[in-house]
């Protein structure tokens, strides 16, 4: 209860700071949202008293304080333009008021994801549901099966060509669904791991690592990130319950591996241009590793530059996630809409309005600013606080339940990447994941009965 009372305290503060925001840039101002940000987290992980604080709202609250507040307290004040990113047009005087937003929606995220009382909901130490190893070995077939369907029609080539500069991260092709099973079944596998004998592990995660390795070879880093995050999340929970000294050694080693994948990644796999890479790197700020994260700021502030001059977009904005789960729909309603497609896509109006219509990259987007462009300063409230409560449920429920256990580790591996994701949390990927799982489980629960009753139908035929 006392989380709660002091969640909802700091939820009405932060609704009052919005309200009051200067229109116009005031660092002292953006240092007092960020205090309060670090306070408020520091409140819950003390007196939440989970005995796993290693998961999604950690993961969550990292990124999200990268994103939203790095900028406007460390950089603004003195290089408005210390990346190139930021020599984009956006309106300095919004500086402000859109941390005072994103503040604003986390803070009632926060509300969300809080117990109100210490009632009879265990912490899911020991799930009560089992996977077999007959499960597991689908969830093996299915990823392997994928990846060499992926490859065998062009899927690492393109994915390869487009990180390094010679093609379009927007093309898509039949390896495009080969690589969407493959996706899920890197994240089944990961997620169930710990849930093998333990003589198992060393084999599957050597597995898993090297599909990572094959996948980030590319230059691609969200896949990599996710399983590793499951990963550490899983071991923290069932294994070893890990230190924060060591959380911080592993959370600055994985930031500094990513930040030279970032700077890279264009040179493919040739040494001599990794070289001549890194002899140019150079870091004036200890937060220059995390600008990968840190540039989506501006795109919170182009979408409340956008979201003040049109009226709300509410679903329409939503509409190819939406319908992302069936295959095929998302390009009917775009070849039957009257609104361009950057319209229709949450996370494609950042890069529409910076890049303009033609652009063959994205510039990510900021899961607040398409809240407030969608449904407005209310509508950013509900929706954040549903995103809490959404991530509360799955934790206490995955317990009990295989789909709500890979849901909350779902959760845990897009935790890095969701405050510069669209608001909705990749409907195609939940929808895909939950239906791959119930034909593992379905199939893996019932194909013993129907064998044993094939069996015994002919064992009668015979005996007649």
């Amino acid at each position: 209860m006392l989380t709660y009372l002091l969640n909802m305290a700091f939820a009405l503060a932060a609704t009052v700071l919005y309200i009051n925001a200067p229109w116009t840039y005031n660092y002292d101002y953006c240092a007092m949202l960020m205090f309060l940000f670090l306070a408020q987290n520091v409140l819950f992980f003390a007196t939440n008293k989970r005995k796993h604080w290693l998961g999604f709202e950690f993961f969550f609250a990292l990124s999200f304080f990268l994103v939203n507040f790095v900028y406007p307290v460390f950089y603004a004040p003195t290089e408005r333009i210390y990346w190139s990113f930021f020599s984009y047009n956006f309106n300095d005087n919004f500086v402000t008021r859109c941390t005072a937003l994103a503040y604003f929606g986390y803070a009632w995220y926060m509300l969300g994801a809080t117990r109100i009382l210490q009632l009879q909901r265990e912490e899911p130490s020991d799930p009560t549901f089992t996977i077999s190893m007959r499960q597991y070995i689908w969830f093996f077939a299915i990823t392997l099966i994928a990846w060499l369907l992926f490859v065998a029609t062009g899927g690492l080539t393109a994915l390869r060509g487009a990180y390094s500069g010679g093609g379009n991260l927007r093309q898509v092709g039949i390896y495009s669904y080969f690589n969407n099973i493959f996706t899920i079944g890197c994240y089944l596998m990961a997620i169930f791991l710990f849930r093998l004998p333990k003589q198992k592990w060393w084999f599957y995660t050597l597995v898993i690592i090297a599909f990572m390795f094959a996948v980030l070879s590319t230059g691609s880093r969200q896949l990599a990130v996710a399983l590793t995050l499951i990963l550490i999340a899983g071991f923290s929970m069932y294994v070893y319950h890990l230190r924060w000294w060591q959380v911080a050694i592993l959370m600055i080693g994985g930031s500094l591996a990513l930040f030279l994948v970032v700077k890279l990644r264009k040179a493919g796999l040739d040494p001599g241009a990794w070289q001549a890479k890194l002899m140019h790197i150079k870091l004036s700020h200890y937060w220059d590793i995390f600008e990968d994260l840190i540039v989506n700021d501006l795109n919170l502030f182009v979408l409340y530059d956008f979201a003040l001059k049109h009226e709300p977009t509410w679903f329409t904005g939503m509409a190819l996630d939406i319908s992302s789960p069936v295959p095929g729909l998302a390009g009917y309603i775009t070849s039957h809409s009257d609104l361009p497609p950057q319209m229709l896509h949450g996370g494609d109006l950042p890069s529409y309005i910076i890049l303009g219509p033609k652009a063959n990259w994205g510039t990510g987007t900021n899961m607040v600013g398409e809240a407030f462009r969608s449904f407005g300063i209310a509508g950013t409230a509900l929706a954040m606080f549903l995103i809490g409560l959404w991530v509360k449920e799955s934790y206490y429920r995955a317990k009990d339940n295989v789909y709500w256990y890979m849901m909350y580790f779902l959760l845990v591996g897009h935790a890095l990447i969701y405050p510069r994701a669209p608001l909705l949390f990749d409907p195609r990927l939940v929808t895909w994941s939950l239906l791959l799982l119930l034909i593992v489980m379905t199939i893996t629960n019932h194909l013993p009965q129907i064998v044993n009753r094939l069996n015994n139908s002919e064992e009668k035929e015979l005996a007649q």
